[in-house]
């Protein structure tokens, strides 16, 4: 007995001078993530009562797993990603370590520092400015073979930025930055993007470069041009052929084919999809409202998930933590490599897969009415809403046919 109370007032005397050994500063930090020599990526997190991080996105809140110690570091993870942080304390008010990204064959680490800012959000000049307000016509690697369009939209407030790029097969999610001296800055860490845009306003004209964390970089040109618009995303996939059929895994392992005698009679939408793709993310939390309010009515979605990993058992625990994680109801399929290619392969009766997400929407007779490409989430604002109420509406048609 005498020994069972040495050993309590032992740990509770460790607990004393090294339990809070890693314990961080409540309150706003800068990150910075380190894509080259000369370029960083900064954005503002905050550490709570709990220790636990939430990184920001202009309105975007993204909540990380609580930390876990791993020998004399601490490994975060993201709740809707597999990838995750891992750093040492060297102060109460410094981190220093890396994010992690575990699909990347190489540059999967990326140097990452944190410093303790204050209780209070970083502050940016409120001098009237708004040389940037508006959409603008964009070229991504506008000199090459390669180059695609865009819309900047963007919102300046003072120095401040924020806004997106709508490509034509989704957008950019929620970016911002600053507008200083001519000089844009706006960027995106949300746990699978690592997006920074840097541009110089010369003559109504913005050039600069996009890097996508330390293993890509292009070139970029735009100028306003409040009526350019992209390709209609409703016109890039469409069917070559008459039958539309499938046959894949369902996470338990059995078979599943389309068409099939549950969803005779019924509105249905299959949703192509990545669980590593953030556009997919912001489709799917649509798609979940969408089932949840249709399905006792006769809307069913199916998805089918195409992964990283090669085996399938690693297929199935990325599908079933993403669908745990976001409490998806609908089921999800095992698809088969994170590719295009392969996709379009397994969807031959379409002319091609040009973008995870693409989703079929198919009426209560099996015939295709619509095949959507790309996604444009939260982050592109009346466009998501205007594209959520026309869904909504498409939807009660075909149901009430």
């Amino acid at each position: 007995m005498k020994y069972f109370k040495f050993v309590l007032l032992f740990f509770f005397i460790v607990n004393i001078f090294f339990g809070n050994a890693n314990e961080l500063k409540e309150g706003y930090w800068k990150g910075e993530l380190k894509l080259e020599e000369n370029n960083t990526l900064n954005f503002v997190f905050f550490i709570n009562k709990k220790q636990r991080i939430t990184i920001q996105n202009a309105q975007e809140r993204i909540l990380l797993k609580e930390a876990i110690p791993k020998n004399d570091s601490l490994f975060l993870s993201f709740l809707s990603f597999p990838n995750y942080l891992i750093f040492k304390v060297k102060s109460k008010k410094s981190i220093e370590g890396y994010f992690v990204s575990i699909d990347r064959k190489s540059n999967r680490r990326i140097a990452l520092n944190g410093q303790y800012f204050g209780d209070k959000e970083p502050k940016y000049s409120d001098k009237k400015e708004n040389k940037l307000n508006g959409n603008w016509q964009v070229s991504f690697d506008p000199e090459t073979k390669n180059k695609f369009p865009a819309i900047g939209k963007f919102k300046q407030n003072g120095n401040r930025l924020t806004g997106t790029f709508l490509t034509e097969t989704g957008d950019f999610r929620f970016l911002s930055g600053s507008f200083k001296n001519n000089k844009l800055t706006l960027s995106s860490f949300d746990g699978a993007h690592v997006f920074l845009f840097t541009a110089t306003l010369k003559n109504d004209t913005l050039k600069g470069d996009f890097l996508s964390g330390s293993h890509y970089k292009t070139n970029w040109i735009g100028f306003k041009n409040k009526k350019f618009e992209l390709e209609n995303p409703d016109s890039l996939t469409y069917m070559v052929k008459d039958l539309f059929t499938f046959n894949f895994k369902t996470t338990a392992g059995e078979d599943y084919k389309y068409p099939n005698k549950d969803l005779e009679n019924k509105v249905v939408i299959i949703q192509i999809l990545g669980t590593w793709c953030p556009n997919c993310l912001d489709e799917t939390m649509f798609y979940k409202e969408l089932y949840e309010e249709y399905n006792n009515l006769g809307l069913e979605i199916i998805g089918v998930a195409y992964e990283s990993p090669y085996s399938f058992i690693e297929r199935v625990k990325r599908i079933n933590r993403f669908t745990e994680n976001k409490k998806i109801a609908y089921p999800i399929l095992v698809g088969g490599h994170a590719s295009k290619k392969e996709s379009s392969k397994d969807f031959n009766m379409l002319n091609e897969i040009t973008s995870f997400p693409t989703s079929i929407f198919i009426n209560r007779h099996g015939e295709v009415i619509k095949i959507h490409t790309g996604f444009n989430g939260p982050g592109t604002g009346e466009i998501y809403t205007d594209y959520k109420n026309k869904t909504k509406i498409l939807i009660e048609s075909l149901l009430n046919k």
